[in-house]
């Protein structure tokens, strides 16, 4: 009889603790995540039960890095939402590089997820001594509330017990990547190889246009016999993807040729994140002069907010804009629309070719018409026009009776690609306007085509004169 009392109480018992059990998993897949900052690196971070003992890294948008790190049932994940530049700067200044990533960063996220699994722990036990009052009328006691507050403490720090005993970090070395990540293996690796490239570059850099000042003041005696005051000179830079050393390149032919203005005509970046730009704040805040930019299809919407908020940046997606007395009419690239790089079929570099040519027909004294894609050029090779793009990856200037095309090739040397296959080219055009009394406008005086080469290190410049 005693022995029956005994199981009848143990049945509601038994009920009551898979109650709490199930309220607690469920809690923990619906909980969202939590957020924490690092210094300068901003996470979040949550953790998933009945998973398969994996750590998932997410980079939105570019993807994710999995990797089987240790003994289910959890998965722990780690979002990236937010790089602070100025602390990170503040930080790699101050560190040694050595010790920055195991020493600092690693710590604080491990500090951060130890608050987070306390959090978890103080949650479930609380979830617990209330889920009693969930399936009963009667009165609880508060041994009871207690009991099964304690068994899911016990059972999550089971989880999580296995889970951080297990862990190995060197699972991270046969990761999986997925998205655009896809590509992160060959990046890094070529990224080590070329560290030292693109510091040796920008040293080079200085020599290189040193060079390139001497031979232009040569050429510029024969071409401008009188120097003269109504003349603008205008900096055209293209496909710099995510390369450094490209305004490195760009500040010194600025600062030595006293250029007045900048065009850049877009692909500043490779994967369109907000995160990628933020890499190149300081060198923006370090121009001085205007600087025009007309998305690619590797920028994003993403590329383009963060890009006007920048001081002397000037975003040009759709109409035209007065700078100097230069009057410039330009049209993004299609793509550039979307959070992901990306080709725009021919129907639509059809429909904005068309949209370009009505752009420029229906304004009076366009001096420079730009767009990323040379596609988009279509209607307008004709009346004169000076038309300035990129994409190609390949420098040229072309003059005809109908119109001047100018293309500046990759300033940044086609990024990261160009590391991967050693062909580190840089190119950029310095193009002169002079200002014409019977016009009463400036038109077009020269282009001097610039290429930098790597391996063995060389470098070239044509000029180009347009007026007869």
């Amino acid at each position: 009889m005693h022995l029956k009392r005994k199981l009848s109480k143990a049945g509601p018992t038994a009920l009551k603790i898979l109650f709490s059990l199930f309220l607690m998993f469920s809690c923990i897949e619906l909980l969202g995540p939590i957020k924490f900052s690092t210094g300068a690196f901003e996470f979040e971070i949550c953790l998933k039960i009945w998973g398969q003992g994996q750590t998932l890294i997410h980079f939105p948008p570019l993807g994710k890095i999995t990797a089987a790190t240790h003994w289910p049932p959890l998965d722990f994940h780690l979002l990236l939402k937010h790089i602070h530049l100025e602390e990170l700067a503040s930080l790699t200044g101050n560190i040694p590089l050595t010790n920055f990533w195991s020493g600092n960063l690693f710590r604080e996220i491990k500090i951060s997820v130890f608050i987070y699994i306390f959090f978890l722990f103080v949650l479930v036990f609380l979830l617990g001594m209330i889920s009693p009052l969930f399936i009963t009328r009667q009165h609880v006691g508060k041994g009871e509330m207690l009991l099964m507050g304690l068994v899911n403490l016990l059972v999550l720090m089971s989880f999580v017990s296995i889970g951080f005993l297990s862990y190995d970090t060197a699972a991270f070395l046969e990761a999986e990547y997925q998205g655009m990540l896809e590509a992160a293996p060959w990046v890094l690796h070529t990224l080590q190889e070329g560290k030292n490239i693109v510091e040796n570059i920008g040293v080079q850099f200085a020599e290189v246009v040193k060079n390139i000042s001497f031979l232009e003041k040569e050429m510029r005696k024969n071409t401008f016999p009188v120097e003269s005051q109504n003349t603008i000179r205008v900096l055209h830079v293209s496909d710099i993807h995510n390369n450094p050393a490209a305004f490195d390149f760009i500040r010194r032919v600025v600062d030595t040729f006293d250029v007045q203005l900048i065009i850049d005509t877009g692909d500043l970046v490779d994967y369109g994140t907000d995160l990628e730009l933020e890499l190149f704040y300081q060198n923006f805040h370090e121009i001085k002069i205007p600087y025009i930019f007309i998305p690619g299809n590797h920028d994003s919407p993403l590329v383009i907010a963060q890009l006007e908020n920048y001081k002397n940046v000037i975003v040009l997606e759709d109409g035209e804009i007065e700078v100097d007395n230069l009057k410039i009419s330009a049209l993004a690239d299609p793509a550039s629309s979307s959070t992901a790089p990306s080709l725009s079929d021919e129907a639509l570099l059809e429909e904005r070719a068309k949209r370009l040519a009505e752009n420029v027909a229906g304004s009076e004294g366009i001096t420079i018409i730009a767009a990323h894609n040379p596609q988009l050029f279509k209607y307008l090779r004709r009346d004169g026009n000076l038309l300035l793009g990129g994409h190609m990856h390949q420098p040229f200037v072309q003059k005809n009776k109908e119109y001047i095309e100018i293309n500046a090739g990759t300033t940044g040397a086609s990024g990261i690609r160009g590391f991967q296959d050693m062909k580190i080219n840089f190119s950029l055009v310095l193009l002169d306007f002079s200002y014409v009394e019977q016009e009463q406008r400036y038109v077009p005086f020269s282009a001097d085509l610039i290429k930098v080469e790597q391996f063995p290190l060389n470098f070239s410049l044509e000029r180009y004169i347009f007026t007869d």
